[in-house]
């Protein structure tokens, strides 16, 4: 069984550029977006595989886009795959995205 990694984040800035502050760190420490869910403008779950070893680089990718983990990510024992799931909280979410969708014949 692959280890699981779990990583919670409350969010304060704009929530385009915390997603993609997210997936740079995560493909500049060299894993990948597997899923993602998007509630909103309050949360998203995203779900990713990183090799075990680079779990510090992300964690260090992550603070530096601002977006801290408590406690800070620590490298695993080896350069397995692991899974992992990012949830970004958006502290000023309001529950009330709307998006245009455009009239279709």
């Amino acid at each position: 069984m692959r280890p699981i990694l779990r990583f919670d984040v409350v969010v304060t800035m704009d929530r385009n550029a915390a997603l993609t502050a997210a997936a740079d760190a995560l493909g500049g420490a060299g894993g990948w977006i597997v899923d993602h869910s998007l509630f909103s403008d309050v949360m998203a779950v995203i779900r990713f595989a990183l090799p075990g070893d680079r779990v510090g680089d992300f964690g260090r990718r992550l603070d530096a886009s601002g977006l801290t983990l408590d406690p800070v990510a620590t490298d695993g024992p080896s350069s397995d795959e692991v899974a992992g799931l990012l949830t970004l909280t958006f502290a000023r979410g309001t529950g009330d995205l709307k998006r245009e969708v455009p009239a279709f014949q």
